[in-house]
């Protein structure tokens, strides 16, 4: 696992868009919308074969093809004709992949044809890689790669956490802002001398609050670097709320490790229980937007240089959680996903990494 912070997304998205305003694509029309009828649970859930690449791929692959909101999106691409060049077919080999897995009457589909793609893009597929930087990593090529400009706005609208930064500086009082758009928001999991547990909201919380930042920040009134105090709130609400559980310490530069500390997580989310009126966008909302539910957990166990990465998913439709570890398949509890909150006496279990809510109460 790696900690490599979060990245704002604006320069791969300026790209992207230069990219669909330069070339046209030729597609067939939008295709059936996946069912989620097949398999041996009729709710389209299969297993993923381990061909022996990045062990987080199966998870996030499962994230992706369970989301009902992803997949009709993904639908509306069509299929492609001989014009789409290799090295811009990542959505189509996604969506052949996703086609394959509703249809298929196996117990598990083997990702080959996605995973060729990924590497004719020069995807490092067999090193170690943290969850949350490879969805990173796959979510801007697919968003480059989106044949049509609405799709890739829908993407954007789908996954991106739209925040604001106001800077103020402690010598002149000047405010500064900035908009950031971000696929996750990265909580930090620190060490706990007592092994206190540490709840998402407080997580939460601690993350938004006012922070105070060194004089490592230039103030344009005062034309040097100085002191202030950095507040975040969201511009918008997202539909998609993804949250990196960064369990990685580095007291040392040759000591790595993985924090197991217990960090709980609800099943049902009201951002507005949790954060002030100032972290919330200017604009009114209704009080169900604030509110959201956990759809998706993807775990590691192992430690910091190694492991195995599972995913624990919240189907649309029934209601019901699977885990999903590579080609098996099986219902399990919500006392079953919480086993990932993480223990302190067992440094090998899985511990979450990578939470995914969905706004709304429903589906």
């Amino acid at each position: 696992m790696q900690d490599e912070g979060y990245a704002s997304c604006c320069s791969l998205l300026e790209e992207e868009e230069a990219n669909q305003a330069g070339q046209a694509r030729a597609v067939t029309a939008p295709v059936e919308r996946l069912s989620y009828s097949g398999g041996k649970f009729k709710n389209g859930a299969v297993g993923l074969c381990n061909i022996g690449v990045n062990n987080c791929l199966n998870p996030l692959l499962q994230t992706l093809y369970m989301n009902q909101h992803f997949t009709d999106l993904l639908c509306g691409i069509g299929h492609p004709n001989d014009n789409v060049p290799a090295e811009r077919r990542l959505p189509y080999e996604l969506l052949a992949l996703f086609e394959e897995m509703q249809n298929s009457k196996e117990d598990a589909v083997a990702p080959y044809r996605f995973l060729r793609c990924l590497q004719i893009l020069d995807t490092r597929l067999c090193e170690q890689h943290d969850a949350a930087d490879f969805l990173f990593m796959m979510w801007n090529l697919l968003l480059q790669q989106m044949p049509l400009p609405h799709l890739a706005q829908r993407l954007r609208a789908l996954y991106g956490i739209k925040l604001k930064e106001h800077v103020t500086c402690h010598k002149c009082s000047h405010e500064k802002s900035s908009d950031m758009e971000v696929l996750t928001i990265p909580l930090p999991v620190p060490h706990s001398k007592y092994q206190r547990p540490l709840p998402l909201q407080r997580a939460l919380w601690r993350f938004f609050k006012p922070h105070e930042i060194s004089e490592d920040n230039f103030c344009p009134k005062c034309a040097e670097n100085t002191a202030g105090q950095r507040v975040l709130q969201f511009f918008s609400l997202p539909q998609t709320l993804s949250i990196h559980l960064k369990r990685i310490s580095r007291r040392k530069t040759s000591d790595v490790q993985k924090i197991n500390r217990t960090f709980s997580f609800p099943c049902t989310l009201d951002l507005s229980d949790v954060l002030d009126q100032e972290q919330f966008p200017v604009q009114e909302h209704a009080q169900s937007d604030f509110k959201y539910r956990l759809f998706a957990v993807i775990a590691h166990s192992g430690t910091a240089s190694f492991g195995h990465y599972c995913a624990y998913i919240n189907s649309s439709k029934d209601q019901t959680w699977y885990s999903f570890n590579d080609s098996s398949v099986c219902k399990v509890s919500w006392d079953d996903v919480k086993c990932t909150y993480g223990n302190m006496d067992f440094h090998f279990s899985a511990t979450a990494c990578l939470l995914v809510y969905l706004q709304g109460d429903g589906n």
